[in-house]
Formats: structure tokens, C-alpha cells, sequence
């Protein structure tokens, strides 16, 4: 018997429709008892992985679970009449796949950009920068210049996806620091005025680039000797 009412949990759980909830336990069966047992037992859970994810950064819109809360579903997924606490016990401590919604690794409007910048910022953090001094800012942005101009001819008439190209030219110029970051912020803002005024790109398309800039500025921000082509396409498509 299900005596708790049908709200939704940070995570996702309902208490669903037949005596079945949403993390696809049955409760038919269970006595008062068992029910407060297992609802224990399920919010304790929550509240692990939740403070797990707050460790990571997020705070809200958490993943949300259904039946692959408990792991192997199984004989009930463990669950029997009157030995709730036992049944617990003994299910195994794995952390259950998660059913994420879908990242798009290439995007076609800045709602799906926007998607994809939220899901890097959420893996690597919102990284900024670090401050440089005047001469080393200086320094920084003189490289990033014709880093940028070189990219750019080098990769125009190159078969690869758009947004790759955008996140690309922005990681490696950001590698260079600060001075490079904002060379690469100024270059990309310019262009992108450049091609709505002339039509060659909507306004939604453009933010859309944006965000790929925005994500190689971080990339490179963070990982200033890294390989800025193995670092986007964790989240940016190479190829169309």
C-alpha cells in the first residue's frame, strides 16, 4: 500500500500508477511498515547522490531517474513483503547509469548551443582566465593574433563542422592566457556582427556560434597545454 502522496522528487520519483512507482518498485502488498522502510531507505539514497552531483556543481535540474534507480530490477529489485530493511541491505552498491538527456555534439540553434555550453561548464566548471600582469597580457594577446589569423586560413576551406571550428580557433588562442582569451573574445565578437549585419548568419545562428567560442575559451582558459582538438571533441563533433 502506497501511503505517500504523488509529488515528484529532486530526482524524479513518483509513486506511480497500479502500486508501481517510477524507480519500478511494487508496492502492492506492502504493509505500512515496508512502505515508511522503503521510503527511508529511497530518500537517504537521494540525498547521497544529490549531494554528489552538489559536490560537482549542480545544484538543480539533476538528472532525472526511473527504473534504473535500484539497479537490476530483478525479483522487485530486492524488495520483499516485511524485510524492506534486509532487501536494502543486500542490493548492490553500484551507482546506477544515468538517463541524461541526449547532449547534441553539434547544434543547429543557440538552444541546443546553449545546452551544450551548460554541459561543458557543468564537467570542467565555469573556468576563467587567470589574471596576467601588463606584460604578460600583452604578451599574450601579441601571440594570439596571428594564432588566430593562421587558424582561420588554415581551417576555411577545411571539410570540418562549423562549431569545431569556432571552439577551435578560441581554445588555441586562449591558451596563450588572458591577453589571448580576450583577443580571441573581441575576434569572434567582431565576426559575428559582422555576419548578421551582411546576412550571412541569423541572430540565432550567431549565438549559436557563440557558445562554441565560449567553449573553446574555456577549454583552452583551463587547459593551456592541452590538446585543444582532443579537449572540444568531448563535446563538439570533428566532422559533420
Amino acid at each position: 500500500m502506497d501511503i505517500y502522496p504523488k509529488n515528484i522528487s529532486p530526482l524524479g520519483y513518483q509513486t506511480g500508477v497500479g502500486g508501481i512507482d517510477s524507480y519500478g518498485v511494487n508496492h502492492n502488498g506492502f504493509t505500512n511498515q515496508d512502505e515508511i522502510a522503503y521510503q527511508m531507505a529511497r530518500s537517504k539514497r537521494e540525498q547521497d547522490l544529490i549531494k554528489q552531483y552538489n559536490a560537482q556543481g549542480i545544484t538543480s535540474n539533476y538528472p532525472q531517474y526511473t527504473t534504473n534507480f535500484w539497479g537490476n530490477p530483478a525479483n522487485n529489485y530486492g524488495f520483499g513483503n516485511s524485510n524492506i530493511e534486509a532487501n536494502i541491505a543486500n542490493l548492490p552498491q553500484t551507482t546506477p547509469i544515468l538517463q541524461q538527456p541526449v547532449q547534441p555534439k553539434y547544434w543547429a540553434t543557440a538552444a541546443e548551443g546553449k545546452q551544450v555550453y551548460d554541459n561543458v561548464v557543468r564537467n570542467e566548471g565555469n573556468y576563467q582566465p587567470q589574471e596576467q600582469n601588463m606584460l604578460d597580457y600583452g604578451i599574450s594577446a601579441i601571440k594570439a593574433v596571428p594564432n588566430m589569423l593562421n587558424n582561420y586560413i588554415n581551417l576555411k576551406n577545411v571539410k570540418l563542422a562549423d562549431k569545431y571550428k569556432h571552439a577551435f580557433m578560441n581554445c588555441n588562442a586562449s591558451q596563450y592566457g588572458q591577453g589571448g582569451a580576450d583577443v580571441a573574445e573581441l575576434a569572434s565578437n567582431v565576426r559575428e556582427t559582422y555576419d548578421r549585419t551582411t546576412g550571412a548568419n541569423t541572430l540565432d545562428s550567431s549565438i549559436g556560434d557563440q557558445y562554441a567560442n565560449m567553449i573553446g575559451r574555456l577549454l583552452g582558459s583551463k587547459y593551456p597545454n592541452g590538446d585543444c582538438s582532443e579537449l572540444i571533441q568531448k563535446y563538439i563533433k570533428r566532422k559533420y
